[in-house]
């Protein structure tokens, strides 16, 4: 694939789209210079641009299509449903059973409420924190990225603070941000456990919920350690504050997600991506008596919840099927291909010599170079660029996030690594050279 082509179908649509979409565009996440790739279609394990080029897609929209793109027992379930109605102000089957699927695989869950995404998720389960507390404050960990939400994204994208010069402070994310919002949204350094503990430990009274994602910083580039998540739940337990995982991405990593696998008790889950088949979704899950603040009785509800879309039928047919595919066999098998995905390219960082690291988790794999010659933007507070190889493997066929994150689908087998890896060490050795011609 010529990349970046001016003549391309997708360079002259997206000079149009200056025009008329902020950017060119409408999601931040996938810009990428000199232009962002427009495509024409998606099966399968790959993606089809407006120019003919096939790219295996290891990116399956940020994690959100774990079946790949376009399965056929997803197609007709939202087809079916769609013929029946896409939307309409009732309750609907596939809701419930969606919700007795995910309820019945993981003991945190008493009741759930869908919603419309992975942010707005986060956003309620704030609200129901204080709610429930009757508490103002939340907790999170410095870069750590949970949407959009004004309170979640306080501290992101900032340096990492040095802990030797003092504690980290609440920074705006974006312009404009109150500072009421600032103040009320403590933050704790990641996997460093006394230093978090005594910070949380100042604003117990105050505090409704620490929120953490427990597959880590960086899209799973980072493990939170066992005693730093054991102290945030022994701080949650002492102090009365609630205790949010954040499992919108994580929730791949098992029929319970992380939690499930490392033993966790959250009070609330927030749930997204996987759980609506491709389609927008996000949900709230947690303990009856946290979940009752939803509950209206004769009344009024403590957080009141409408929403146009919340557990559209559509959405609710298709993760229905789509979570009823992934059995307790299937994870455990997406989770092996992410584990020879990151053996593969560490063999490769070894056989190249590359100064990096190859990191990740469950079916994630992530890869950080240090070497100006394969990625020309350095990384700031845990969000990574790696331009040089990105646009390499993108030339050679492959699509993953700007940061170099990869992302397994089911559609994915072990096949799919040793070519995989022979492309990126073609790169690495490709752009060397390169960058030596150009001394």
């Amino acid at each position: 694939m010529l990349y970046p082509n001016p003549a391309s179908k997708s360079a002259q649509l997206f000079e149009r789209a200056q025009h008329v979409l902020t950017d060119g565009g409408s999601r931040s996440t996938i810009r990428i210079a000199p232009y962002s790739i427009y495509a024409k279609s998606a099966q399968g394990k790959y993606v089809t641009d407006l120019d003919g080029n096939r790219l295996m897609d290891f990116n399956n929209n940020y994690s959100s299509m774990i079946h790949g793109h376009a399965h056929p027992r997803v197609v007709a379930a939202a087809i079916e449903q769609v013929q029946r109605g896409s939307g309409y102000a009732f309750g609907s089957e596939a809701e419930l059973r969606l919700a007795e699927l995910l309820c019945g695989r993981c003991d945190n869950f008493d009741k759930i409420r869908f919603m419309n995404s992975g942010s707005e998720a986060v956003m309620k389960a704030i609200k129901a924190a204080r709610a429930h507390t009757s508490r103002p404050k939340i907790a999170k960990v410095e870069n750590a990225y949970h949407g959009c939400y004004d309170y979640a994204e306080v501290s992101l994208g900032v340096e990492p603070t040095d802990l030797s010069k003092g504690d980290p402070v609440s920074k705006a994310y974006c312009h404009g941000t109150p500072q009421g919002v600032l103040d009320d949204v403590v933050v704790i350094p990641f996997n460093e456990p006394k230093i978090a503990r005594r910070i949380l430990d100042e604003h117990a009274r105050e505090l409704a919920a620490v929120l953490i994602d427990p597959i880590g910083l960086g899209m799973a580039r980072f493990r939170p350690t066992d005693e730093f998540l054991a102290m945030l739940e022994d701080f949650c337990a002492d102090s009365g504050a609630l205790f949010i995982a954040d499992e919108v991405v994580s929730f791949r990593a098992g029929p319970a997600g992380v939690q499930g696998d490392r033993g966790l008790k959250p009070h609330l889950t927030t749930l997204g991506k996987i759980i609506g088949g491709g389609f927008p979704v996000g949900a709230v899950a947690g303990s009856a008596d946290v979940m009752a603040v939803f509950e209206a009785g004769d009344g009024k509800a403590k957080v009141p919840h409408g929403g146009t879309y919340n557990a559209n039928p559509v959405t609710m047919a298709a993760g229905l099927v789509a979570m009823q595919m992934m059995t307790d066999d299937e994870f455990a098998r997406l989770n092996r291909l992410g584990a020879a995905f990151r053996k593969g390219c560490a063999e490769v960082f070894r056989l190249t010599d590359t100064d990096g690291a190859v990191q990740g988790q469950y079916s994630v794999f992530t890869m950080t170079f240090a070497e100006p010659a394969l990625s020309d933007t350095a990384a700031r507070g845990h969000v990574y660029r790696s331009r040089g190889i990105h646009q390499y493997m993108v030339q050679n066929g492959y699509w993953m996030t700007p940061g170099m994150v990869g992302i397994c689908s089911t559609a994915m087998d072990e096949a799919d690594v040793a070519p995989f890896c022979e492309t990126l060490m073609r790169g690495i050795t490709a752009l060397r050279e390169k960058a030596s011609h150009a001394a």
